[in-house]
């Protein structure tokens, strides 16, 4: 499967995912701890995602990151711009390279994915979208990354830096910047419109 941003041709990378594998999630029950139902999205987060799509998926992210690396100091810009740079292309392409679809719709019933889930159906939502970019910013950036729920969304907030702009929450004292891969054509540091970021749950991933 080819996942192209639908506006930028060079955010675009290609994936296979095991069918067994997929069809071993689909089974998979799902689990929250205690009484805390938010607990489940942390659960599919936290899950690596397979060494098969990661060896497929990541040197071609890495490649990308090359390239934002070399632009971004070629034309004298800090360095200090090159990891939100990079997390605002991943979030631009899961905005724009994903299919949007409600599960009631697709499923009957409301159903969150793994990461591989996410790279191998055609649609997907807003949960499935954060679970996914959380994996690959956490595998590849080392960033520290948070789901934020609030009513009837789901996003993610990553601790990109201090001197990052835009919306964020603080948690356990470190900045963590709103990063929507929902909210199409928002940039890091923007929050969709009606959520309100001070009345937000937040899980902090793993």
């Amino acid at each position: 499967r080819s996942i192209t941003s639908e506006d930028v041709d060079w955010m675009s990378v290609s994936v296979t995912e095991d069918e067994n594998l997929i069809a071993f999630c689909q089974d998979y029950p799902s689990s929250y701890f205690g009484e805390d139902f938010m607990t489940r999205w942390a659960l599919y987060a936290n899950t690596p995602l397979s060494e098969s799509a990661k060896k497929q998926l990541y040197p071609q992210f890495k490649e990308m990151f090359k390239t934002i690396a070399e632009s971004i100091k070629e034309q004298g810009l800090d360095e200090a711009n090159i990891t939100p740079t990079c997390v605002d292309m991943l979030c631009h392409w899961i905005q724009t390279g994903f299919v949007y679809e409600y599960d009631d719709k697709v499923w009957g019933h409301d159903r969150a994915f793994f990461a591989d889930e996410t790279l191998y159906y055609p649609y997907c939502d807003c949960e499935d979208r954060s679970i996914l970019l959380t994996r690959i910013v956490r595998d590849l950036l080392g960033l520290k990354c948070a789901l934020v729920y609030y009513p009837g969304h789901l996003a993610t907030a990553i601790a990109i830096g201090e001197n990052i702009k835009g919306d964020y929450i603080r948690i356990g004292g470190i900045k963590y910047i709103v990063c929507d891969p929902t909210y199409i054509g928002a940039s890091i540091g923007m929050t969709m419109p009606d959520m309100d970021n001070k009345s937000a749950k937040v899980i902090v991933l793993k």
